[in-house]
């Protein structure tokens, strides 16, 4: 009789499994759901949940959700189960069934197919979700919205190697089968304490308000690009620390650019120096030694025969008393230019300053975001390892492991990106520091932090009155300007006229030095003349005839002997001293006038340049003002993400891991949250280089402001 009864119950029992299955799992839930009231449909829910996979086999994609009525689709189960839930159901059941099938208790849940503590299936969606707004909920990470069993994010963190580590699950569930997510107590375990350790250690290390944690990652974490460069390191020889007090004293002492505009400042001292000593007079020296011999006529008449050596010497001076101006106007012009280089000199530190202290902040920039890639990939493998759990369990697809490797690749391939992205910053710095680019620089910061150098309460006027008393480049272009205009005076000098003073000592003679010598002896003829003649001779054109008396034949009569005597070889001496004026037009002077005119142009050329200036430093301190404003405010804003995604991110992995999520809400929350914290450490290290920025604009920038930790206030 039994046997006769129950096989047509069998029958139908199958025949509603048949049913059931054939649906999706978000209809089977909602008709489960609906039959709260009646024991059958409890029993229905709980013979619905193993029509997911069994362990070990892949799980099939859920077919899209049927508009099928729950009761029509439940009513052949409800009928093949009425006579077994009236001989099998609880007698702990608070009431019996009444005769129209309906039951004012809870349902009844199988305890081997759910677990207490976990949600179950088709309620474990309302109970996780993240409140609307993080900035809005003070308890962000103290959720009271968590499903019961979850453990909390502020539980105690232990070591995931303890053999008891604290599971946040009922002791009575420890031992129980595998819930909806198919994994067993053990594993759900394992998963929760991967889940809540990471969020409690991107908690202390992302989420300390306006910084982020700085720890260099372990060589495990990060990925070689090759056998012959190492993580971190790459190509470079060593590793060396270096913190912003060094970058700038270095900076200071070594930078080429500050270099070559010393040396510039140094060219133009000298010039200036040159031209101020145009005031002191000429000294004019001469001496000149030669060697003559051969005859000449003293006199046109007397022949002298000679051969000696001349010396010519000479010692003077010549001062310009008035050359027009010209020597003033070139000296002040002069003065003027090297003025404009020492203002060239500090805008050289200024810029060389903002350069290598933004280099460092990029450098702190990579390496954080060097950890925020390497704790992705941590997530990511975390990731790919709960998808494989599930997937041996039963509740999970290969799609989804498929999905969470993709992931992980992507994280990879940023990882190495930002490994050369940090070794590319440390290379920029060195070069700005002038500095052996084999050395891998590293900061020493501890964290992101962000660093205020100037007083917020100093509005925009006040930074632009500091900026119009401290740039560099307005007080460059002013001196520039008065060089210009000099320069106008200096092409007209020559066109007035000229007075000098000048004076001289010379002489000439066989020897410098006093020496006395003996002539050669020599004979002199005593000449006798002859007797007159008398000539006559035509004058051209006249018939007439003039006498001329000649004188006669000249004849030696005698000689005279000269015998030697002592004579003084030393040079003869002489002097002079006077004065000149002269006024002179070269050209008609048409050349003067036309450099003159040339001169006005460059120096109204130079007025304009300092307008220009001042309306670049106008644009650069209100721009830098509104950026530093802005990366202040977007501070704020990133860290409501991070708060926000970060939670986003925990809940997302423990619904999965609880067989209520998908995959693909990991994979969002994870990218969200990576996302978040570039986002987070981009603004902390935006707000550093604008502040680093602003102290440029305003011409303060200094060691001192960038290290002291003082406020630059208004003056």
């Amino acid at each position: 009789m039994k046997a006769s009864h129950k096989t047509p119950v069998s029958n139908h029992i199958m025949a509603a499994l048949a049913a059931v299955i054939t649906l999706s799992p978000p209809l089977a839930v909602l008709a489960a759901e609906s039959a709260k009231a009646d024991p059958t449909e409890a029993v229905a829910q709980a013979v619905s949940l193993p029509a997911l996979p069994a362990k070990g086999k892949q799980a099939q994609k859920p077919l899209a959700p049927q508009t099928l009525p729950t009761q029509k689709v439940l009513a052949p189960l409800k009928r093949a189960l009425q006579p077994l839930v009236a001989q099998k159901l609880p007698s702990s059941t608070s009431s019996q069934n009444p005769p129209g099938g309906t039951n004012s208790g809870p349902p009844v849940q199988n305890p081997s197919l759910s677990s207490p503590g976990v949600p179950a299936l088709g309620g474990g969606a309302d109970h996780l979700q993240a409140p609307a707004a993080p900035g809005d909920n003070p308890n962000l990470f103290n959720p009271t919205s968590m499903p019961e069993g979850v453990p909390s994010p502020h539980l105690p963190i232990t070591d995931i190697t303890n053999p008891m580590p604290t599971t946040g699950l009922p002791p009575a569930s420890q031992g129980l089968p595998v819930d909806a997510s198919g994994l067993s107590p053990r594993e759900r375990k394992d998963d929760y304490d991967v889940i809540n350790t990471q969020a409690e250690n991107f908690r202390r290390r992302f989420l300390q308000g306006e910084a982020i944690e700085l720890r260099l990652p372990m060589g495990d974490q990060l990925m070689p690009l090759g056998s012959k460069l190492p993580p971190i390191r790459l190509e470079a020889t060593y590793t060396q620390p270096i913190s912003l007090r060094e970058v700038v004293s270095y900076c200071l002492d070594n930078n080429l650019a500050i270099r070559i505009q010393g040396e510039q400042v140094e060219s133009n001292k000298w010039l200036t120096i040159a031209q101020v000593g145009r005031y002191l007079p000429n000294a004019l020296l001469l001496y000149r030694s030669q060697y003559q011999a051969g005859t000449s006529l003293v006199g046109g008449v007397i022949p002298v025969k000679f051969g000696n050596p001349f010396v010519n010497i000479s010692a003077g001076f010549q001062y310009f008393g008035f050359q027009g101006g010209a020597v003033t106007f070139n000296m002040l012009s002069n003065l003027h230019q090297y003025r404009a280089a020492k203002q060239g000199y500090r805008a050289s530190i200024n810029d060389a300053l903002n350069q290598v202290s933004q280099n460092y902040y990029n450098l702190v920039r990579n390496q954080a975001l060097l950890q925020i890639q390497t704790r992705a990939v941590d997530v990511s493998k975390a990731q790919v390892e709960l998808n494989r759990q599930l997937e041996r369990a039963g509740t999970g697809t290969r799609f989804q492991v498929l999905q969470s490797q993709t992931q992980l690749a992507r994280d990879q391939q940023n990882l190495l990106t930002q490994e050369v992205g940090l070794r590319n910053s440390a290379i920029d710095l060195a070069t700005n520091l002038n500095l052996n680019a084999t050395v891998n620089l590293l900061s020493v910061e501890s964290e992101v932090r962000k660093v205020r150098l100037i007083d917020p309460s100093v509005d925009i006027n006040g930074l632009i009155n500091i900026a119009f008393q401290n740039r560099p480049e307005l007080k460059q272009f002013k001196e520039q300007w008065i060089a210009a205009k000099r320069q106008i005076q200096l092409q007209v000098a020559s066109l007035y006229p000229q007075f000098q003073f000048f004076g001289n000592f010379a002489g000439n003679g066989q020897t410098l030095t006093r020496q006395y010598a003996y002539s050669a002896p020599s004979t002199t003829a005593v000449q006798v003349a002859g007797a007159p003649t008398l000539t006559q001779f035509t004058t051209s054109g006249s018939s007439s005839t003039t006498p001329r008396v000649a004188t006669g034949e000249v004849y030696n009569a005698g000689y005279v002997y000269n015998p030697p005597q002592l004579v003084n070889r030393q040079v003869r001496k002489s002097y002079q001293i006077g004065m000149e004026v002269d006024w002179n037009f070269l050209n008609m002077g048409i050349p003067q006038a036309a450099n003159a005119a040339s001169a006005k142009a460059l120096a109204r050329q130079a007025s304009l340049r300092i307008n220009q200036q001042i309306m670049a430093v106008l644009q650069q301190v209100r721009e830098s003002y509104l950026n530093s404003q802005t990366a202040e405010r977007q501070i704020e804003v990133a860290t409501k993400a991070v708060l926000s995604s970060a939670e986003e991110l925990r809940l997302a992995r423990v619904r999965l891991a609880n067989g209520v999520g998908t995959n693909i809400d990991v994979i969002n929350a994870q990218r969200d949250f990576t996302q978040a914290l570039v986002d987070k450490a981009d603004a902390i290290i935006q707000f550093n280089i604008q502040q680093v920025q602003l102290l440029r604009d305003i011409g303060v920038i200094s060691y001192d402001t960038l290290t002291s930790g003082r406020l630059v206030k208004a003056q």
